[in-house]
């Protein structure tokens, strides 16, 4: 694909953007800020209330404090998923194994970047992965390759840095333009430090880089910074969505709703923090004959009053007292949080996390059908999380070996679990023993055992479960087997002295011998 030269098609396409974005744009900077946290995020989200003046909501801005129900909500989630190991064959190619070692140009290993691809995909909803080749044109041989430390290596962009794309007939991705910040560092004495924009188009044949500034009478230019071959022969980039999905663009998130529910706990406990302020430190009503502005005393009742004093008409006698909040309005607010806390973790499934009556406490009291309900909604999210997170892995190992000229592997090489449930190695040999007791199904025991194998060898080599598999086929033996078996062993040996060979069976069982003396 040629790219033109004509300045206003230039500044027209890197203005651009898909329909999308700008309405999606505000909702990921507040997902992704509250999901952060931090001071500033106050100051954009702290709402003031009617007649409050500004010193007061300066203060209490100062004042204000949160616990981070969004945050804890997608960690609770990370957690769940990378409980069980990620099932990774140990028959991949070397290509495929020094991926996994080395993912990203930081140094992070594969695990360590699929927990930030599912962080990042539960707060955005989607977010997209690249890939990209450190090799250059004078790395010919595999030894130039060791040598100069050649490998392949991911990252991710928000989408807030996907500004447009397009699809092919096929739903292939055509071309993507992506915005990225580039900050004047190199030299530790000269450089500017400051940030710039500069805008990435990919094509499956090519990449260009562009940048947009002010060259005096002509306005805006746009300058070609770099160029380059995509040796890759497609856009090396995929989306990876929280859950599987399919729209093109974007895709719900994890903290979708319960970001904004998180917003309003702060401005209530912030509204809370006003009454205890106002409770602890009334506020003074008095006459306002009492008053005599000039003096000394006005002065002091001013310090009284910390500076805020309601003034009446004490005409008739009455005298200076101080006043405060109704109580019952504390109580309210304090009801509507532990109400909208209980929602925050009902909508990412997880309200098993929090009591059923006391959301504010953490003791969970919820009933033992309760939480069944609530693991098998969490169970679900994670499942398709999980294949989603599959997915993604086996996408970057087919990129991997395109990007060394090499076909992927015929069989998915990256498995992720398919169910999240408690029940650990123990549990299942003490279900296996059970099933066994109650004479279950040979059906039912083969499938249980196949569960023990998995928990028992969870990167188990494909070939060897294979063979495990094949001999469970005709496991457990039936009774008429074992029986026919043992009838084809040998008569058992004995002790020329003793005449009676019965009394060489196993210890504790009664023989013949004693059996006789027992009766006599």
């Amino acid at each position: 694909m040629a790219v033109t030269t004509d300045q206003e098609t230039l500044k027209n396409f890197l203005k651009r953007r898909h329909p999308e974005y700008y309405t999606s744009l505000p909702h990921w900077t507040f997902v992704e800020s509250t999901y952060q946290g931090g001071r500033d995020w106050f100051g954009a989200n702290i709402f003031r209330y009617i007649k409050e003046g500004e010193k007061e909501f300066n203060d209490r801005l100062g004042r204000a404090y949160r616990f981070n129900h969004t945050r804890e909500t997608v960690d609770l989630v990370q957690k769940y998923i990378f409980k069980s190991d990620v099932e990774r064959s140990n028959d991949a190619p070397k290509e495929i194994g020094d991926f996994w070692n080395k993912a990203t140009q930081s140094g992070l290993d594969i695990d360590q970047f699929m927990m930030l691809v599912s962080c990042m995909s539960a707060i955005f909803g989607r977010i997209w992965v690249f890939t990209d080749t450190n090799k250059t044109q004078q790395v010919v041989t595999a030894a130039d390759e060791k040598e100069a430390q050649v490998g392949v290596y991911a990252y991710f962009v928000k989408p807030q840095n996907i500004l447009d794309v397009g699809f092919a007939r096929d739903g292939s991705i055509a071309w993507i333009l992506v915005m990225e910040t580039r900050r004047d560092d190199q030299d530790p004495f000269t450089a500017t430090g400051n940030i710039t924009l500069e805008y990435r188009l990919w094509t499956p044949d090519a990449w260009y880089l562009f940048d947009i500034i002010q060259a005096g009478k002509r306005g805006e230019v746009v300058r070609m910074l770099d160029s380059g071959i995509n040796e890759l022969g497609e856009v090396p980039c995929f989306p990876v969505d929280h859950v599987l999905g399919e729209n093109r663009y974007t895709a719900p998130g994890l903290i979708d709703d319960s970001a904004y529910l998180d917003r309003a706990v702060a401005n209530y406990l912030s509204n809370l923090d006003a009454i205890i302020q106002d409770q602890t430190f009334s506020q003074l009503a008095m006459p306002a004959q009492g008053m005599l502005p000039g003096e000394d005393k006005y002065n002091a009742l001013l310090e009284m009053g910390t500076k805020r004093i309601f003034v009446y008409d004490g005409e008739g006698g009455a005298k200076p007292e101080y006043i405060s909040p109704d109580p019952s309005q504390a109580q309210l607010i304090i009801t509507v949080i532990n109400k909208i806390i209980a929602e925050i973790y009902n909508t990412v499934g997880m309200a098993g996390e929090r009591t059923k009556e006391d959301n504010a406490v953490g003791i969970d009291n919820s009933s033992g059908v309760a939480k069944a309900y609530d693991f098998e909604r969490v169970n679900s999210l994670l499942a398709n999380k999980a294949d989603s997170l599959e997915n993604a892995e086996n996408r970057l190992v087919e990129m991997v070996m395109k990007w060394h000229g090499k076909a992927a592997p015929a069989e998915e090489l990256v498995k992720y679990p398919d169910t999240f449930d408690v029940r650990s190695l123990f549990d299942e040999f003490t279900i296996a023993q059970n099933l066994s007791l109650v004479d279950a199904p040979k059906t039912v025991r083969r499938e249980q055992m196949l569960q023990v194998v998995d928990k028992l060898f969870p990167r188990l080599a494909a070939d060897l479960r294979k063979t495990i598999e094949t001999e469970l086929k005709s496991w457990p033996a039936d009774p008429v087997d074992l029986a026919a078996a043992a009838s084809s062993k040998p008569p058992t040996s004995f002790n020329a002295s003793n005449k009676n060979p019965q009394t060489q069976n196993r210890q504790g069982q009664v023989t013949s011998e004693t059996a006789n003396k027992q009766v006599a």
